[in-house]
């Protein structure tokens, strides 16, 4: 499902997903969570050097810009934070799933 996902369309004017969809769809990207909000998706990644959390940060915001779409991103010595959400539609849509989907087929 991940992998089918990751090949998915970015669309303009994605609709906002209803939470159990997207609690359904994160069942198959590994470490993704949806947040306390229910408003973003995000996973956090552990690193042992600071270089290593920013070349993951340059990957996810690579992948984001590549799709247009995107995430929001902290980063510091030991950990890179990624939160995908789709902003005009006021939480997340496809669009924040696929990206997740892609950026965990690259890790």
């Amino acid at each position: 499902m991940s992998d089918a996902l990751s090949r998915e369309k970015i669309v303009n004017g994605a609709a906002l997903l209803p939470e159990e969809t997207v609690r359904d769809l994160l069942g198959a990207l590994d470490g993704w969570v949806l947040t306390e909000d229910g408003k973003a998706i995000e996973c956090q990644l552990t690193t042992k050097t600071f270089l290593k959390a920013q070349a993951l940060a340059a990957l996810a915001g690579g992948i984001g810009e590549l799709a247009n779409h995107h995430p929001d991103l902290s980063y510091g010595w030991g950990y890179c934070r990624i939160r995908f959400s789709t902003h005009s539609a006021g939480g997340v849509t496809m669009n924040d799933l696929i990206c997740a989907s892609r950026l965990n087929s690259v890790l």
